[in-house]
């Protein structure tokens, strides 16, 4: 269904509703989802999440809304089908005919011609499985990112900010993301520090390899210098008599601090993240 969207326009806006400018969209869905209860039973609102949906037509009017999240926990109907189910609805209402759109073969980005680092990010939050799905990122390297982990028969360390362009994708993403409360911009990554050591872990046939590994951490744009880290752990490999990079393969292993307004707590939620060199 997402992908009969394709013709059209598909954009997302984040805020609060105290914000002092808020699209006219969003304030049509916010007093409908914020009317006070009517009718027999207890005052106040049914629980609804903070994420919705909404379609419009070519002038801009929202024709259909939906709570995003509120299939969460229906025995038997997973989000993807709820969520296919609203925007059918929607399309009644623009008068639109859409098929049944055909499953396709899932692509991860690569990199066919240039050489960098495939991430796989994933929140393993309890309560949001949704976090749990893997985002993946793909950076294109330069020979100096390439050099700066170059075969060494000594032991050695490697300041993690040589890893900065693909490390700072070490990140939760969707609301879990941190924004600056006034530009609704996401803060990214400013920094990623830490020494690694970088070890001879011998040798095969045809290569040599090291492992690199130690405690990073990553430290964004927020005002408040929020952070948190993790442990990496890689493996390279070398061609016998080379000391470029051949291949590599990594993980994360931290925890991402998140403040539970509801609880006025933080919960501590793993966050891993798997690296790997492409296109080998």
């Amino acid at each position: 269904m997402v992908e009969s969207l394709q013709p059209y326009i598909v954009t997302s806006w984040h805020g609060h509703r105290n914000d002092q400018e808020i699209p006219s969209a969003v304030q049509t869905v916010w007093n409908e989802k914020y009317v006070p209860r009517r009718g027999p039973g207890p005052p106040g609102r049914p629980r609804q999440s903070n994420v919705d949906l909404a379609v419009l037509n070519s002038q801009g009017k929202v024709v259909y809304w939906f709570d995003a999240m509120q299939n969460q926990g229906r025995p038997g109907q997973s989000l993807a089908r709820y969520t296919n189910q609203q925007l059918e609805k929607a399309a009644d209402q623009l008068n639109l005919k859409i098929g049944r759109v055909p499953r396709r073969a899932i692509r991860l980005p690569d990199l066919a011609q240039a050489r960098g680092v495939r991430v796989f990010v994933s929140l393993k939050d309890d309560r949001m499985l949704a976090y749990r799905a893997p985002i993946v990122e793909v950076v294109l390297l330069n020979d100096q990112d390439w050099k700066n982990l170059e075969y060494s028969d000594q032991t050695r360390k490697v300041p993690a900010s040589t890893l900065m362009k693909w490390m700072s994708h070490v990140y939760p993403s969707g609301v879990m993301e941190r924004t600056d409360p006034r530009s609704k911009k996401v803060y990214r990554i400013k920094s990623v520090t830490g020494d690694l050591t970088q070890s001879p872990a011998g040798s095969s046939d045809k290569y040599r390899y090291a492992i690199l590994s130690g405690i990073v951490q990553l430290t964004d744009e927020g005002p408040d210098h929020f952070h948190y880290s993790g442990k990496v752990e890689i493996v390279l490999s070398y061609k016998k008599n080379q000391a470029k990079v051949f291949s590599m393969r990594g993980v994360f292993d931290g925890i991402y601090p998140r403040f539970d307004r509801r609880q006025s707590q933080v919960r501590k939620i793993p966050l891993h993240a798997v690296f790997e060199s492409r296109p080998n």
